[in-house]
């Protein structure tokens, strides 16, 4: 597949590159803006996981019908992609998206009446930790609560950009939005996280809510700008994983300028009508597994992944992160409708 940039060598990776998904972005090229600070590989798992939600969200009961209007709410929603994308897909839908950057929000409303949805798209600002948050979500009713949150544990005394910190462990964000999904109870969601922010605890928390996971998006990605910078940190946080193996840092930096990598992961969860789960439904402890096999065997470890629930796993490594952002900060010409349209 032709991109923007060409590779110096052919990947040997033995997974596809999230790359190959970018297509579902192409919305979102300029005029299309985005925030200060946009991480387009989380955005575009988000993207994935929330894709899957809607079928959840979707499914019919005694307070639905099938033709009624979806109603999604957007958490840590930055320039808005993830809900517009959504809006976009599920045509009778409304989307509430929240951020506690005021910039952000109108950002986001600006996107909504550039891609025609200001109608049915409604951003404001909140800070999810404020009775605010909880009175508009109350007030929406969502039957489909989204959140791409920050997730880098910060060091005791540090405090990382607000872009990029999540407390001690990197899951405050992630927490809080499960916190919020037990009070306003909507049928799915769609959360991010990754190995570095208790990704077992993520999970049992979820299931604590009532909640359980059906699928996991995985993509294996080097150390970045925050999560670089924290290293040393984190190697000694028994709720996070990572692998310098030198297959993994082959895999994930050709370039050789990676110090470890890890793994982004997004989920889609349905709400359990029995009530808090039991032992049988205890995906938090695979989770852990899939972790802790990849902080000590490295990226082979996924080759071969035995799960309850559906698992798919990508790669995205530095030359390709760089392809994804080109794709997305855009370019007019042959190769981009080429990526575009998955053509070879």
């Amino acid at each position: 597949m032709p991109y923007l940039y060409e590779r110096p060598a052919p990947s040997a990776a033995i997974f596809p590159s999230l790359l190959t998904e970018a297509s579902r972005l192409r919305a979102f090229r300029p005029p299309f803006s985005f925030t200060g600070f946009f991480s387009p590989e989380d955005t575009l798992l988000c993207v994935l996981a929330s894709e899957a939600a809607l079928a959840r969200a979707r499914l019919p009961g005694a307070s639905m019908q099938m033709d009624s209007p979806l109603r999604i709410a957007e958490l840590t929603a930055g320039s808005g992609l993830v809900g517009l994308h959504l809006l976009r897909i599920e045509r009778n839908s409304t989307l509430l998206g929240l951020d506690i950057d005021r910039t952000a929000v109108e950002t986001a409303s600006a996107n909504a009446h550039l891609l025609g949805l200001s109608r049915r798209a409604q951003f404001a600002g909140a800070d999810m930790k404020s009775r605010n948050t909880d009175n508009l979500l109350t007030g929406q009713k969502p039957q489909l609560l989204v959140c791409n949150p920050p997730y880098i544990p910060e060091p005791p005394g540090e405090s990382l950009a607000i872009e990029a910190g999540a407390g001690a462990d990197g899951a405050a964000h992630v927490m809080r939005a499960i916190e919020l999904a037990r009070a306003v109870k909507p049928r799915a969601l769609s959360l991010s996280w990754c190995s570095l922010s208790d990704p077992a605890g993520v999970i049992a928390e979820a299931e604590r809510a009532g909640y359980r996971l059906n699928s996991l998006f995985i993509a294996v990605i080097a150390d970045g700008e925050y999560s670089g910078s924290v290293q040393g940190y984190l190697t000694g946080l028994k709720t996070a994983f990572l692998n310098s193996s030198p297959e993994t840092l082959s895999a994930v930096a050709p370039d050789h300028s990676a110090s470890f990598g890890f793994l982004l992961m997004a989920g889609e969860f349905s709400r359990e009508n029995t009530g808090p789960r039991g032992k049988e439904r205890d995906n938090s402890s695979h989770i852990q597994t899939i972790c802790s096999r990849f902080a000590r065997r490295g990226i082979g470890s996924l080759d071969s992944i035995e799960a309850p629930f559906a698992v798919r796993v990508w790669l995205l490594d530095r030359w390709d992160e760089v392809r994804l952002r080109a794709f997305l900060h855009g370019r007019d010409g042959e190769r981009n409708e080429e990526l575009e349209n998955g053509t070879e």
